[in-house]
């Protein structure tokens, strides 16, 4: 039977992509499985393993299971401190090249927030301003979609 909406969740990456979220994706029956790539609360971009990328994507194509992306829960567009929007947007950038790199549909990320109301409308424009040139990138580049988790 094939479900409207697929069953998953995150799935573990320590010791290798591949090495930790296939087993976990076989235990679960998942159907799609959403992964980081980088420590979910910290500001490290690390590189990537290619040959784990490469099991791992081709893994999750002979299962039939969908691979989506979590960025760093660090991540505030509408920061009022430059450094962290900055580190934002680069966290972001790497989460869409990691994303291509091992063939994920998305990057779910949360945009953040003003943290002081006087900060509002700066904090649209720089979640606006920090969105265009990665979406232009990501069509231009073919990589997964950024989702903005509320």
């Amino acid at each position: 039977m094939t479900r409207i909406r697929p069953i998953g969740a995150h799935a573990p990456t320590s010791g290798g992509l591949a090495r930790a979220a296939l087993p976990y994706i076989d235990a679960t029956g998942a159907e799609v499985v959403q992964v980081y790539v980088s420590n979910s609360r910290g500001w490290a971009l690390p590189p990537g393993n290619p040959a784990q990328d490469a099991a791992f994507r081709e893994g999750c194509a002979q299962r039939g299971v969908s691979a989506y992306i979590h960025a760093s829960l660090l991540v505030n567009l509408g920061s009022p401190t430059p450094a962290t929007v900055d580190k934002s947007i680069a966290t972001l950038e790497h989460a869409l090249r990691r994303g291509a790199a091992i063939g994920a549909r998305g990057v779910v990320f949360h945009a953040g927030s003003a943290v002081t109301a006087t900060h509002l409308d700066q904090a649209m424009r720089q979640v606006r301003e920090g969105l265009l040139p990665l979406l232009d990138a990501a069509e231009a580049a073919g990589w997964p979609k950024l989702l903005v988790e509320p």
